[in-house]
């Protein structure tokens, strides 16, 4: 079955309360900037970026009991989510 691409939601989009949580758990730099993507919200490791300068945007791939699996920065947030995405799919597997 092939992987899909979860849907990235800013943080002021969330739909419950346990998600925005988890999610502004693992935020560093700012809710303004914060997108979520999760396959199952609330239920497995979820999926962040956001702006930590105006050229570094940070990904990383969180635990719903807000734990940091694995982070990183790329240059662009299409880049840190595009990493983001794939390292997603490594820890859902």
């Amino acid at each position: 079955m092939p992987y899909l691409i979860p849907p990235w939601r800013s943080f002021l989009t969330l739909a419950s309360d346990s998600e925005s949580a988890s999610a502004s758990v693992c935020c560093s730099f700012s809710f303004a900037t914060l997108e979520v993507a999760c396959c199952h919200p609330g239920k497995a490791s979820f999926a962040l970026t956001e702006q930590k300068q105006s050229d570094a945007w940070r990904w990383a791939i969180c635990s719903t009991e807000g734990l940091v699996l694995h982070t990183g920065c790329e240059t662009t947030q299409t880049g840190a989510k595009r990493v983001a995405e794939e390292a997603l799919r490594l820890e859902e597997v």
